[in-house]
């Protein structure tokens, strides 16, 4: 597969969604719902439609508490892994809801397995 710049900008969204999200939730301390809505305005407002959608999905993952997520550096990992699943399902189920919140549920999945392996 040849990488091409649809494919780095779903995964520069992907890391500013997730991470940005982590950051505000934790480190400035607005809660979950509040950085999630901040980053989903933000890039309704400054990113065209899909790449909108692939900011606020990965946004989701930044949601997840410090038990889940504990590090900005796993939360880049989840970011990485998101804009994976991202692109390797773009096809799948277009249209369909809940995609979104599947897609990011299981990047925290294996993020957190990952991290697990790793400690």
């Amino acid at each position: 597969m040849k990488i091409t710049k649809w494919h780095l900008s779903v995964l520069c969204c992907s890391f500013i969604g997730v991470t940005a999200t982590w950051f505000i939730n934790h480190e400035i301390g607005y809660g979950a719902v509040v950085a999630n809505g901040l980053v989903g305005v933000m890039a309704a407002i400054f990113l065209p439609n899909e790449l909108a959608g692939v900011t606020y999905t990965s946004s989701f993952v930044g949601m997840s508490s410090l038990a889940v997520i504990p590090t900005f550096w796993a939360a880049a990992l989840g970011s990485l892994i998101v804009g994976i699943i991202f692109l390797a399902s773009a096809k799948i189920y277009v249209g369909i809801g809940g995609k979104g919140g599947t897609t990011a549920a299981l990047s925290t999945i294996i993020t957190r397995a990952i991290l697990r392996i790793l400690s």
